[in-house]
C-alpha cells in the first residue's frame, strides 16, 4: 500500500496503465482510486496535525487521544 504522495501517484499511474491495457476493469480502477484518495486524506490530516502539534502553546492545551487506551470501549 502506498505510504506517501509519490508512491500514491505511482500506484495511480500503474492502475491507469492497466486500465488502458484492459488488464483491469473500470470498477477495479475506481475502487483503487477511492482507496488512494482516502490514504491521501489521512496524509493531509497527519500533516495538519503535525503543524499544529509543533506549536508549544497548542500542544500544551491539546488532549492527545492517541495515548488514551479507551478501556471502556467494547471489543
Amino acid at each position: 500500500m502506498p505510504v506517501n504522495t509519490k508512491s500514491m501517484f505511482s500506484t495511480l499511474c500503474t492502475y491507469m496503465e492497466k486500465l488502458d491495457k484492459d488488464e483491469i476493469d473500470t470498477h477495479q480502477a475506481i475502487a483503487m482510486t477511492k482507496l488512494i484518495g482516502q490514504a491521501h486524506n489521512l496524509l493531509v490530516y497527519e500533516l495538519k496535525r503535525s503543524i499544529l502539534m509543533s506549536n508549544p502553546a497548542y500542544k500544551a492545551q491539546h488532549r492527545n487521544l492517541e495515548l488514551k487506551e479507551f478501556d471502556s470501549l467494547p471489543e
